[in-house]
C-alpha cells in the first residue's frame, strides 16, 4: 500500500510539472518512424522522426511505474532540468506518455524526448571510426567527455555509470574511476578485458586493482591521466576539473585548441 502511495506522489509530482509547464509535453501524433535501438536496466530506447521530417529524436521509456520508477523519472527530469545548457550533454527536450511499439494502446507509461545522438554511443563510434581517427581526434573525445562530466561534478551530480555504451554515486573521488576508464578505451578502440567473460572472477581482479595495459604508442600524459584516474587509492585520483585542466594543457601544445578556447 505504501509503495502504491509513493508511486502515485511521483506521478502527481509529473503531472503537475507538465501542467504548469515546467516540462513540455508531446502527443504521440509528433512522432513517427519509430525504431527500437537499446535497452537498459530501466526502460528502452527508441529513434523517432520529428512529424514526417528527417530530424530524429529520441525517446527513453520506462518498463513500469512502480516507486522505484516513477522516483527514478522524476530525479531524472530534475538532472536534465540543472545541466540543459552544456553541450556535451544531450540535450532533453519533454515529456511524452504512449507505448512506441503499439500507439494505439492506452499506456500510462511516460518517456523522456531526448536529442538523438546520430553518432551513437561511443563504444559504437569507436568501433565504426577507430582506424581512422587520429591522436587529435581521440584527445577531443575524451576532452568533451571530460567537460560534460565536469559539469555533472560542479552541478553537485556524480555519474557511476560512465563508460562507453552511455556516452550516480555519492563520491566524486570514486566516479573518477570510470573516467579512467572511457579513455583507456578511447586509446584502444575497444572495451576493457573484451576477450575475456565478465564474470565475478574477472569484478574481484580489478576490485584487487587489475587493470588493462596501456596500448603502444599511447602519449604517455595520457597514460598518465587516466592510469591516475583508476589508481587502487580513490584519494590519490585527481578531482574531475584537474583532469580537464590536464587534458586542455596538453591539446595546447600539440595545437588542437587555443588557450582562449579552453577558458
Amino acid at each position: 500500500m505504501q509503495s502504491t502511495e509513493n508511486t502515485n506522489e511521483w506521478i502527481n509530482w509529473i503531472k503537475e510539472a507538465i501542467s504548469k509547464g515546467y516540462y513540455r509535453f508531446y502527443e504521440h501524433k509528433y512522432f513517427s518512424k519509430v525504431q527500437r535501438i537499446g535497452a537498459g536496466g530501466f526502460g528502452k530506447v527508441y529513434r523517432v522522426n520529428w512529424k514526417n521530417s528527417e530530424q530524429c529524436l529520441a525517446l527513453k521509456s520506462f518498463f513500469d511505474l512502480s516507486n522505484i520508477t516513477a522516483k527514478e523519472i522524476v530525479h531524472e527530469l530534475k538532472l536534465q532540468r540543472d545541466i540543459q545548457f552544456h553541450n556535451n550533454i544531450i540535450k532533453f527536450y519533454g515529456i511524452a506518455q504512449f507505448d512506441p511499439e503499439n500507439q494505439d494502446s492506452q499506456s500510462k507509461n511516460y518517456l523522456l524526448v531526448m536529442e538523438y545522438a546520430d553518432s551513437g554511443t561511443l563504444k559504437n563510434y569507436l568501433k565504426e571510426n577507430f582506424n581512422n581517427l587520429t591522436w587529435d581526434n581521440k584527445y577531443n573525445l575524451a576532452y568533451q567527455l571530460t567537460c560534460a562530466e565536469s559539469c555533472l561534478h560542479n552541478e553537485g551530480i556524480v555519474h557511476h555509470d560512465l563508460h562507453s555504451d552511455n556516452t550516480w554515486s555519492s563520491n566524486e573521488r570514486s566516479d573518477i574511476y570510470s573516467v579512467g576508464v572511457p579513455f583507456w578505451e578511447i586509446s584502444s578502440g575497444q572495451q576493457p578485458f573484451s576477450t575475456e567473460e565478465y564474470d565475478i572472477e574477472l569484478v574481484l581482479e580489478i576490485s584487487q586493482g587489475r587493470r588493462e595495459k596501456p596500448i603502444p604508442n599511447t602519449p604517455e600524459n595520457y597514460i598518465k591521466i587516466y592510469t591516475e584516474c583508476w589508481d587502487g587509492e580513490p584519494d590519490n585520483r585527481p578531482t574531475i576539473n584537474q583532469v580537464l585542466e590536464r587534458l586542455g594543457e596538453i591539446m595546447i601544445k600539440t595545437n588542437i585548441i587555443t588557450e582562449n578556447y579552453q577558458k
